[in-house]
């Protein structure tokens, strides 16, 4: 279905605004010409009465022999024609009677004093009005064209209508962009909150509503960045701190095997590692990944290619279908982090083989993690992005920090893209990650 509304603020302003200048210019065009149409006829009936006057008076007060004479010059003069009665029969050039007319007469009553003797008008099929007066038993026929008694034609008026009107979207055009420019800023610097980035501060300056906006906005972002600060160092700092015990225990361990029967020792171990690798993923999600170098032209490709290398040497077989893929801005770093995260989950809970493809489709480089476990349930899905959040009815009773794919959903937005869980034909999950790929200008002219 065709959208006839515009989203933006600043499209459905100007059509707004459009739409009432449009109109108003409309009913005042036709206010103008309703108004103006009965003076214009009274200025050219008047125009027209004191030309007959002035013909009369000259044809009344010359001979007869300087009549053609005078009748020959006048259209050099004036945009008036003149005929004897006798040499011409215009009846057949009649056309209905019109304003112009009704206007004459109006004018010929009002002022009958010096006024010719007016035998009849008629106004042809070319608007030319044709006035028959008598002169001394003589009668003539005065033709007055229609540049004669028209002012100013109605295009004129309108072309200064439109002009006033282009000035006046111009000049609500503006003032909109004046508006909109700041709220397009603050909703960009929106967006950067939601992709986990700090944005700069807004200008604040314009309107005072924009001003306080904007203040806010400001304030709201220190206090964000403060909290955000304050939790990676707490996290950081507690994981730091958690290291060094957990290594006496491991030593400890080490030096008490004799001590300890092999099912006991290797529960602890197993107890060791699973807080070392909470620990090493409170670290991760206190790194925000905002500070690492970033690569414009990475290769997706190579990353997962590097990173199942080093699973195939720990012994964890990892199948891998790799489509060619153009290159991308990516942060290599935050990007390895991501892959780990996701294997590491698909391990964790989905067993068996473990699936690593990726795929462009569109705009979009996809990036995807195949498992066969329980899968998660679909109105779960975004509460399982969110950090510390563990599902064990779904995928099995086993224990984590919950912030593995908090990460995943994290890195994913810091690179503009987004998350999708979905369940696996056959059973399982997907587990993919969407990444906008940069538009060439191949791309971006097709």
């Amino acid at each position: 279905m065709i959208q006839l509304i515009p989203r933006s603020l600043l499209a459905r302003s100007v059509l707004l605004i459009s739409i009432v200048l449009i109109a108003s210019q409309g009913a005042w065009i036709q206010f103008y010409r309703m108004s103006s149409e009965q003076s214009q006829s009274k200025q050219a009936a008047s125009t027209i009465v004191r030309v007959l006057n002035t013909v009369s008076t000259a044809l009344d007060s010359m001979p007869a022999s300087s009549r053609r004479k005078f009748s020959e010059k006048l259209p050099l003069q004036q945009n008036i024609r003149l005929f004897p009665a006798a040499s011409l029969d215009v009846d057949e050039l009649a056309v209905p009677a019109s304003p112009m007319l009704a206007a004459v007469e109006a004018e010929i009553r009002r002022n009958p004093a010096g006024t010719p003797s007016v035998l009849a008008m008629i106004e042809d099929s070319d608007h030319s009005l044709w006035v028959k007066i008598q002169i001394r038993q003589q009668g003539y026929w005065v033709v007055f064209s229609p540049e004669a008694f028209t002012l100013p034609p109605a295009a004129t008026w309108v072309q200064w209508s439109l002009v006033s009107l282009g000035l006046a979207l111009f000049g609500g055009l503006v003032l909109m962009l004046r508006v909109n420019r700041p709220l397009q800023a603050l909703s960009d610097a929106a967006e950067d909150i939601g992709a986990g980035k700090t944005p700069e501060p807004l200008p604040e300056h314009g309107p005072s509503e924009i001003r306080t906006l904007s203040r806010a906005f400001n304030r709201m972002t220190e206090s964000l960045a403060l909290q955000e600060t304050n939790r990676a160092v707490l996290l950081a700092g507690v994981s730091h701190d958690l290291r060094t015990p957990l290594s006496r225990l491991r030593l400890a361990l080490e030096m008490s095997q004799q001590r300890l029967s092999p099912p006991v020792r290797e529960g602890m171990e197993q107890d060791i590692d699973e807080m070392d690798a909470i620990i090493s993923q409170f670290l991760e999600f206190a790194r925000d990944g905002s500070s690492e170098a970033e690569d414009p032209r990475a290769d997706l490709n190579a990353l997962v290619g590097a990173l199942l290398e080093r699973y195939e040497r720990r012994g964890v077989p990892v199948e891998a279908r790799l489509a060619p893929l153009p290159c991308l801005r990516l942060k290599p770093l935050a990007i390895q982090r991501m892959l780990t995260n996701l294997i590491e989950n698909a391990l964790r809970y989905g067993g068996g083989q473990i699936e690593v493809e990726t795929v462009r489709r569109g705009n979009v480089a996809v990036v995807s993690v195949l498992d066969r476990g329980p899968g998660i349930p679909p109105d779960a899905v975004d509460r399982v992005l969110q950090p510390f959040t563990r599902l064990n009815d779904a995928r099995g009773d086993v224990s984590g920090s919950g912030l593995g794919l908090a990460i995943v959903d994290r890195v994913a937005r810091m690179h503009g893209g987004v998350v999708r869980l979905t369940a696996r034909e056959g059973g399982g999950l997907v587990a993919a990650v969407e990444l906008p790929l940069p538009s060439t200008p191949l791309e971006a002219a097709a």
